[in-house]
């Protein structure tokens, strides 16, 4: 059905206003950026200052537009378009239609976009009348960027963005569904919905806190080209260093907002894994603490100027290049966070490599170089898109760049006149910031090993290289962070040029003595008594960087806390760093108890077998726990009382017991795990955490029976179960884990297609009971004259029938009904259970840096006010 007039019921009208916007942004953002960019040519008038500052009003209309268009189509349930079917449905709270709207890619590039438009007016309304044309200009060239994001048309065989408001009959994926086929089809319709993991409190906050963070990056970095360009390298940076303290702020409360939601809605036990994704993040933030902190220097000593360029530049340079990572599909198989590649890998690219391409351009003075690597780099582009040989073109280009920038810094960069003293704060402020640089190159490499695996497999190493694991990052990480919290507790004790050392060991000597006594007196216990002897040489240079760290990061506490009262007289504004410098070292001192201590209490206590149920289960942390029976559980007894379900939410609700005084066992507190079962995304189990002072008991459901109890014959089944899976995938069933061992058929498919012989395609299932047995199931699927003949396969033993009704040949899949006889078993969960000592440290650190940045900004802002 082609005709798009047979389709009565569609809404066109709000897709052409959508597309109308989408394209009116980009012409928009487009003309902006000619626009001041002409203003910045002292020679012509202001009229071209009114034109971009039109167009860009222009162009922010359009984008709020985009949004509000998106949010209407979602509120509404507008299921003809495909951004709307893919991630809502009826069911859904309307609290997580915010989740809905930036779930998919082009939503949360529209969010970036929504981001910039509020600080690029913001900054536009605020900044002198010097840096307004070549800041904007650059920020309006960001936009046209991320407008083309949302173009979703074809140039040549090159896709240029995801349009949101393609319709669902429009759509590759979705275009061959029987439904689409019916005129009145959006009657009989509902969405796929909210992928379970996001249908969380924390999901309509912290995505557009961090892409806040991810957009508040842009203005240090429009600041620092903007000094490129008018050769100024010194009074961009007292503007800019405001922002850049808010970008701190900003993105490092969404990152940590994200180790929250990680710990309340994942079910890995804890709130940070090194996943690509959370180091994509992470990386930006680290470079930016580093840019900050030599602004600092700069503006109270001056010098670092390449250095200020350099980290405020790399940290938008770092999103960008994040953006690739979690958007081009490269982290696919690495990530449980990344996007789908939707085919926008090329263009993703382009967005990265020309705003390395402007930099480097605005930081060589010689013209005959700029103009020649112009030529090159776009000869390079031509090359690569006629002939290929794309990757080693790239490294190429790469190359040139980088001696082009060495170059240019050599050969006319300013430098300082004197060398800073070894007992100055700018050169241990300096350090710290190289620290950070340096650690996030180490996280960035290792997070590009996917990308390095794409360009160089088969080419300069055959086998692809694995990601490391979670225990190297730590191992590679602890040493740096041991330095930067040793810099955190001691540089602000020094001057700036210079520091009598006597008097600078002085002021930090009772802050030493006291970290080193009461660290010691922790760390024995905690890391020395029980586990030391025992442990190989990996483990014991893990205990001894572990001890380390407790004390670096109390050090950095006391100093900081000694400072605030003793030096700044206990007055809160003026002590907005020392406070951040605080809250820093409890996160990192947090995390070190609750991680490297981290208790599992839920070793399996019951007869069954639980390892039987799959290799994910083992009795080293997998209780399996029948209703109505209470089984020891670390210093507790936990009871599984019955489920409860909500909608697609299903509550499990465990009580805990514990022993009072008098040896009398008295219930302690009661915890409800979930798992969402959802329909059309699959199962995903959230977990529910008791909160006390000291520590956190985690618990969450790795396995249960999610139907309904109800009262029936005791030889009735329960309503079959359709399961969609390729060969070794799993099936589970209340007494069992079934395997899809093997597919074998009766005849080839040229057999078939040359006669009306009957079509016999066997499944075998291997089936392993609770107790290690293993069973075997062979259903059919008969296919004779084109018309699928059912039979049922029934597993006695176990209660169980299979149907194998369909196959799937272009996705390669077998879809078998299963249904389980009620009176198979009793009803049983398996639960994992963590204790998190001292967590809170953690979280109130958090809080602390939070405040302390914010402290910062104000104290900033009302010094900069005076000197204005």
């Amino acid at each position: 059905m082609n005709n798009t007039a047979e389709y009565i019921t569609e809404r066109l009208w709000i897709g052409q206003i959508g597309n109308g916007f989408v394209v009116l942004s980009l012409i928009a953002a487009l003309f902006s950026a000619i626009g001041y960019y002409f203003y910045s040519k002292e020679t012509l008038t202001s009229e071209w200052k009114k034109f971009a500052n039109a167009t860009f009003t222009i162009h922010s209309i359009s984008v709020i537009g985009i949004a509000a268009t998106l949010f209407y189509m979602l509120f509404n349930h507008f299921y003809e378009y495909s951004y709307v079917y893919q991630h809502s449905n009826n069911e859904m709270p309307m609290q997580y239609i915010m989740s809905c709207f930036w779930e998919g890619q082009e939503g949360s590039f529209l969010l970036w976009a929504f981001w910039n438009v509020v600080l690029g007016n913001i900054l536009r309304k605020t900044i002198d009348a010097k840096w307004e044309a070549p800041t904007m200009a650059i920020f309006a060239l960001v936009q046209v960027f991320i407008a083309s994001m949302l173009l979703g048309i074809y140039v040549g065989d090159y896709k240029l963005g995801s349009n949101p408001f393609i319709l669902l009959r429009e759509n590759p994926q979705f275009a061959n569904l029987p439904f689409l086929q019916i005129e009145n089809y959006l009657s009989k319709i509902d969405g796929r919905g909210l992928n379970p993991l996001l249908m969380n409190y924390w999901m309509t906050i912290h995505p557009p806190t961090l892409f806040l963070g991810f957009s508040s990056t842009l203005v240090p970095f429009v600041f620092a080209v903007a000094g490129l360009w008018k050769k100024d390298f010194t009074t961009w940076q007292k503007p800019a260093l405001t922002w850049t303290f808010f970008s701190i702020m900003i993105l490092g409360t969404g990152i940590l907002m994200g180790g929250a939601w990680a710990y309340e809605a994942l079910s890995f036990g804890g709130f940070w894994a090194w996943d690509p994704v959370e180091n994509s993040s992470l990386v930006p933030w680290l470079v930016m603490v580093g840019a900050g902190h030599v602004m600092i220097i700069n503006k109270n000593k001056g010098g670092s100027l390449f250095m200020t360029h350099l980290m405020a530049i790399a940290s938008f340079l770092l999103v960008l290049y994040s953006t690739f990572l979690t958007r081009s599909g490269i982290l696919g198989k690495s990530s449980v966070h990344a996007f789908t590649d939707l085919g926008m890998q090329a263009q993703l690219v382009i967005y990265v490599l020309t705003f390395v391409l402007i930099c480097v351009v605005l930081l060589i003075h010689d013209k005959l170089i700029r103009v020649s690597y112009l030529m090159v780099s776009f000869l390079m582009l031509f090359a690569g898109i006629i002939f290929g040989h794309k990757v080693a073109l790239l490294l190429i280009w790469i190359v040139i760049s980088f001696v082009i920038t060495i170059y240019s810094y050599i050969k006319f960069f300013p430098k300082e006149e004197e060398e800073e003293s070894l007992y100055s704060r700018e050169f241990w402020m300096f350090v710290g910031s190289l620290v950070f640089l340096l650690s996030s190159m180490i996280i960035t490499y290792f997070t590009s090993i996917p990308v390095m695996n794409k360009l160089f497999v088969g080419w300069l190493y055959e086998n692809e290289k694995a990601p490391i694991k979670i225990a190297d990052y730590n191992i590679w990480m602890v040493p740096f962070t041991i330095i930067a919290l040793l810099l955190v507790a001691v540089t602000q004790y020094f001057k700036y040029k210079k520091t009598d050392p006597k008097q600078f060991l002085k002021h930090i000597s009772l802050s030493g003595i006291l970290a080193v006594v009461f660290g010691l007196s922790a760390v024995i216990p905690l890391y020395f008594l029980k586990d030391y002897a025992t442990s190989s040489s990996v483990e014991k240079w893990n205990l001894i960087s572990y001890a380390l760290l407790f004390i670096s990061a109390l050090f950095a506490v006391f100093c900081n806390l000694d400072y605030w009262m003793r030096v700044l007289k206990g007055r809160t504004r003026h002590a907005g760093s020392s406070i951040a410098h605080i809250g820093f070292a409890l996160i990192l001192l947090g995390a070190l108890i609750s991680t490297s201590k981290k208790q599992t209490i839920s070793q399996n206590t019951s007869q069954k077998n639980v390892a039987s149920l799959g290799e994910n289960f083992s009795a080293k942390k997998s209780l399996v726990l029948t209703k109505g029976d209470t089984l020891p559980m670390g210093n507790y007894l936990v009871t599984y009382t019955g489920k409860e379900r909500k909608g697609i939410d299903v509550f499990f609700h465990m009580d805990y017991f514990k022993k009072d005084e008098d040896g009398k066992t008295v219930k302690a507190f009661d915890l409800r795990p979930m798992v969402q079962d959802n329909p059309r995304m699959g199962q995903a189990s959230n977990p529910d955490t008791k909160h006390f002072l000291s520590n956190d008991i985690y618990t969450h459901i790795t396995y249960a029976d999610l139907s309904d109890n109800k009262e029936v014959k005791a030889d009735a089944y329960k309503e079959p179960t359709n399961f969609i899976g390729h060969m070794r995938d799993t099936i589970f069933a209340d007494n069992a884990i079934i395997l899809i061992d093997s597919i074998t058929t009766n005849l080839t498919e040229e057999q078939y297609s040359q006669n009306d012989s009957l079509l016999v395609v066997t499944a075998v299932l291997k089936a392993t009971d609770i107790n290690g047995k293993v069973y075997r199931a062979t259903p059919k699927y008969i296919l004779k004259n084109n018309m699928v003949l059912p039979d049922e396969f029934e597993l006695s033993e176990l209660g169980l029938k299979f149907i194998f009704w369909k196959i799937n040949p272009n996705e390669g899949s077998v879809e078998i009904q299963m249904s389980e006889k009620v009176s198979n078993t009793k009803e049983f969960v398996v639960l994992e259970a963590y204790m998190f000592p001292f967590i809170n440290v953690l979280w109130l650190g958090c809080l602390v840096m939070i405040i302390g940045t914010i402290v910062a900004i104000i104290e900033r802002r009302r010094v900069n006010g005076k000197a204005n």
